[in-house]
């Protein structure tokens, strides 16, 4: 979770999480249920400002941490999203309508120096 300011005024930009699907029950990003699959939101006001790379580098150490030897997420080929993920090291492996499902190798050379 990403958040701004202090106390009262303290507004949330945005959040990130990883989990694992079945076979029986697949996310859209499902690649196997040994892979977590990832879902980010950032807030409109705060995108291309960082948040949402930041929150993707933090889970990927989180998922590094918890013993993860890859992420997936699925993602539209048309969201501006898909280059951050590009460059964080997500290549497409499988496609779901106009989605595409993409995967990081975790056991590779860090990502943006995580």
């Amino acid at each position: 979770m990403a958040l701004i300011g202090e106390g009262r005024d303290t507004r949330m930009l945005g959040a990130a999480w990883y989990r694992r699907f079945s076979a029986e029950v697949p996310g859209y990003g499902f690649i196997d249920a040994d892979t977590p699959e990832l879902a980010i939101g950032v807030v409109a006001v705060a995108r291309g400002q960082g948040v949402g790379s930041a929150l993707l580098v933090a889970l990927v150490d989180a998922a590094r941490h918890d013993g993860y030897r890859a992420l997936s997420l699925s993602v539209e080929r048309t969201n501006p999203a898909l280059r951050l993920y590009q460059r964080l090291g997500f290549v497409p492996v499988g496609t779901n309508g106009d989605a595409w499902t993409m995967r990081a190798d975790l056991t590779g050379r860090s990502i943006l120096g995580s």
